[in-house]
């Protein structure tokens, strides 16, 4: 538990838990919203229509989760492509062509089982509430998910997409379609956390380090916030949510800054609370020199 988080929950309380939607809550390893979890901060619905991910992710979870073994997307029937290695599995079969091409993933190939299921929306799931944050990884079908999720994302702060910089399966949308759909709903491109690359495929192959020389761009989490243009029409509990994602899950802390001084602004807070904040912070990310 980070200082920086443990001061904020004082300093903002009380605030509700965050309602964080997790859409391909694969349990390969710990959500980026884990701290947030531990902390009382947030009660999290985890969608996994993988059976076996599914069961994983169900042992695993705490009392603030929820485990939904099912699919989010374009309502009706639909064909999952469940691969063996689970966080490959997909409503879309994996490119041939672009995975000739970039010389990975061969070996999952031809290794899934088609499973027939009901895709319904967000939207039209009354048992999951009003979202603060989405989360989706849902390999390829994003945007299908979160144009089915306009009336349960109106007061959303964030959303935290997998966005795909190079095909890897047939027919999936583009990262410009994802963009298309956030923005259109209000979301602005904040940051890319983590963004992944591969070593293209080469004759040298074995003699590289393939971390130092991998250069294709192949995904990441991409972040979109709800537009703070217009100050008015962000809640004051809005900002308390968006500054605690920004800390615990985006590593944003200059917006953490932003929501508390916006919130010190209206006399929701103290004045002090942004200069606490930062005497929180780990030194690394303070100016050298600046006293506590």
């Amino acid at each position: 538990m980070s200082n920086s988080l443990g001061y904020l929950a004082r300093a903002l309380a009380p605030l509700r838990p965050l309602r964080i939607v997790d859409v391909g809550a694969n349990p390969i390893e710990a959500p980026p919203y884990a701290a947030l979890l531990r902390r009382g901060l947030a009660q999290v619905w985890g969608f996994e229509p993988h059976p076996e991910a599914a069961a994983r992710l169900r042992a695993q979870a705490s009392g603030a989760v929820t485990v939904i073994e099912a699919a989010v997307g374009r309502p009706g029937r639909a064909m999952f492509n469940a691969y063996p290695a689970a966080e490959m599995s997909s409503l879309y079969k994996l490119s041939s062509k672009s995975i000739g091409y970039l010389g990975h993933f061969k070996r999952h190939l031809n290794t899934e089982d088609a499973i027939e299921m009901t895709l319904d929306t967000l939207d039209a799931m009354r048992d999951v509430p009003d979202i603060d944050c989405l989360k989706v990884d849902a390999q390829g079908a994003e945007v299908d998910v979160i144009a089915g999720a306009q009336s349960k994302l109106a007061q959303a702060v964030a959303v935290v997409a997998e966005m795909r910089f190079y095909q890897l399966y047939e027919d999936e949308p583009a990262l410009h379609d994802l963009d298309r759909t956030l923005r259109d709903q209000g979301f602005v491109l904040h940051r890319f956390i983590a963004p992944k690359s591969r070593m293209l495929g080469n004759s040298q192959a074995a003699r590289l380090n393939r971390r130092a020389v991998g250069s294709q761009l192949i995904d990441g989490d991409a972040v979109y916030i709800r537009n703070l243009e217009d100050r008015d029409d962000v809640s004051d509990e809005q900002l308390g949510h968006l500054a605690l994602l920004a800390d615990a899950v985006f590593g944003s802390h200059d917006l953490t800054l932003w929501c508390l001084d916006e919130l010190a602004a209206r006399g929701v807070i103290a004045g002090k609370v942004a200069a606490k904040y930062v005497d929180k912070l780990p030194d690394g990310f303070k100016a050298e020199g600046a006293s506590a």
